[in-house]
């Protein structure tokens, strides 16, 4: 079953013809695209967009793929990226893989080579939470290993497994939108096209109640968009 429909893709190749190909396949595989036609539009779309996977030729005017890949391991790190090289061209393979890409494709390539790369990529490097071991809330500490909600105040809170799973997940995925299908997919493990739940919506009016106001400040909704846990009201 293909993922698409369920993930946007930056596709960042300077070729006209070799762009539309993709792009016409991608889309027809459900994919949402955008597309990119040099390395500087691809990183103004990765500074707009909340992108799932990025598609990167290697030689690119104004910003090679390199240089793309190396903002994203600043200013986007977990983005996966999968790198579009030349035949032969050992040398921007290894560059690539040393700057973060989670693979590359040889060109030329089937269509059906490229979704299989795209699909496990996809599969293994589902929206990567960042690597902490605690995640500060206002006037309270989340401790990511033990499980454990303190207070300031000194009282601890105890949580529902869906609840801590949730929470964990908001603050691991700080300062990006979250949408309820992704919460679905990756909190509840089920397939949002399949399902009629209000199950997100429930659990997250839980949590708000548990934590307090105060608590909560960080946990914005935003109207037909999903939720985000912005990191500067933990501050």
């Amino acid at each position: 079953m293909s993922l698409g429909g369920y993930y946007k893709i930056l596709l960042a190749e300077d070729d006209p013809s070799i762009r539309q190909a993709l792009s016409d396949a991608l889309e027809l595989s459900g994919y949402q695209l955008i597309l990119a036609e040099d390395g500087q539009y691809a990183i103004e779309a990765l500074m707009r967009e909340n992108v799932d996977l990025v598609l990167l030729d290697v030689s690119m005017p104004r910003k090679s793929g390199f240089e793309v890949l190396q903002y994203i391991a600043k200013e986007q790190i977990g983005t996966p990226a999968i790198m579009l090289t030349a035949k032969g061209e050992e040398e921007d393979r290894i560059m690539g893989l040393k700057l973060g890409a989670d693979d590359y494709i040889v060109k030329p390539f089937s269509i059906r080579e490229l979704l299989a790369r795209i699909e496990a990529v996809l599969r293994r490097s589902p929206e990567r939470p960042k690597q902490v071991k605690t995640a500060s809330i206002p006037h309270a500490q989340l401790d990511l290993e033990t499980r454990q909600l303190s207070f300031d105040s000194g009282n601890a809170l105890i949580l529902t497994t869906r609840e801590f799973d949730l929470l964990k997940y908001f603050m691991t995925h700080p300062d990006r939108i979250i949408t309820r299908d992704e919460l679905l997919r990756r909190v509840w493990d089920m397939d949002p096209r399949l399902t009629e739940t209000r199950s997100v919506e429930m659990t997250i009016m839980r949590l708000r109640d548990k934590l307090g106001e105060q608590a909560s400040t960080p946990l914005e909704t935003l109207r037909s968009q999903g939720y985000r846990w912005n990191s500067d009201e933990t501050n």
